[in-house]
């Protein structure tokens, strides 16, 4: 388990960005995140807290062609340092949206 406060400029577009692309199932507070990072799929569960805190609570490697459910092989992984690379991945990913909207705005302001 991880945990990264994310700065107050940035929390609600990282937050925007889990929760739109967050699969989550009713009264559940956890969201799973589809991440592909060198070309490997992930699922990342993720729960928003307050204070502007997300918890990266656990990941799974998605490996294609295994004999498990739909053809699929699930790894738990188990290192600190990739869980928290993944969700690195979220929170630049948030962060870099913020700063493409606060760009166009400028450009539309400029106009």
């Amino acid at each position: 388990m991880i945990i990264r406060q994310i700065k107050e400029n940035h929390w609600q577009h990282v937050y925007r960005q889990i929760t739109t692309y967050g699969r989550t199932s009713p009264m559940c507070l956890q969201l799973d995140i589809d991440v592909n990072c060198n070309g490997v799929d992930y699922v990342l569960r993720v729960q928003p807290e307050k204070d502007r805190k997300i918890v990266a609570l656990q990941a799974m490697g998605v490996y294609p062609d295994g004999e498990g459910e739909g053809g699929r092989e699930y790894h738990l992984i188990e290192n600190n340092a990739m869980l928290s690379a993944l969700l690195e991945i979220i929170v630049y990913q948030g962060a870099a949206k913020r700063r493409t909207e606060d760009v166009s705005l400028r450009t539309e302001a400029a106009r």
